[in-house]
């Protein structure tokens, strides 16, 4: 519960971030984010998720299906019309060795990216990266590293800052 509130909290804080951040892009390095999970994904204790287009389209079926009763489901959609991949880390239940190298890999490899905001709750920390589109109001490449809890969260695509707001203030 404290982790969805704080990523509540991050989600709703990221078009200050957009705005106060760099207007000049340094991109996510999807290709070499999907290579590495799909590295990662062999060794005991890491879990992961990806879907590619037919998974998210096929999730898109599923949202529009439910948003013709549902008015969050409808928000859900609008949230995840631009996203072309998903994928999902979670390496906790490794051995530690394990998990020093993958959070070492992963910031490596996120260092060159556009930080959007960092938020620090006692020793823990989530890192939000990714791509602001000012003209269209939507965040591409996105991109959420928890060291700490062992977890990385990527949505390539873009997804509407508005959207991710309306959802967070109904909540």
């Amino acid at each position: 519960m404290k982790r969805k509130s704080l990523l509540l909290l991050l989600l709703a804080l990221l078009p200050l971030a957009a705005s106060a951040g760099n207007s000049g892009s340094r991109t996510v390095p999807k290709t070499q984010i999907n290579a590495m999970i799909s590295e990662f994904r062999r060794y005991d204790g890491v879990e992961t998720v990806r879907l590619g287009r037919l998974g998210t389209a096929a999730v898109k079926g599923v949202l529009r299906m439910a948003a013709q009763n549902e008015p969050d489901a409808r928000e859900a959609l609008a949230l995840t019309r631009g996203v072309k991949h998903l994928a999902v880390l979670e390496y906790d239940d490794c051995r530690p060795e394990v998990r020093e190298r993958i959070t070492r890999r992963l910031s490596e490899a996120l260092d060159g990216s556009e930080l959007l905001m960092e938020a620090r709750d006692g020793s823990s920390s989530m890192r939000m990266f990714g791509i602001v589109d000012e003209q269209t109001g939507e965040v591409r490449d996105f991109v959420l590293h928890a060291p700490q809890d062992c977890a990385l969260i990527c949505i390539f695509g873009s997804i509407p800052m508005d959207t991710v707001g309306k959802l967070l203030s109904d909540d």
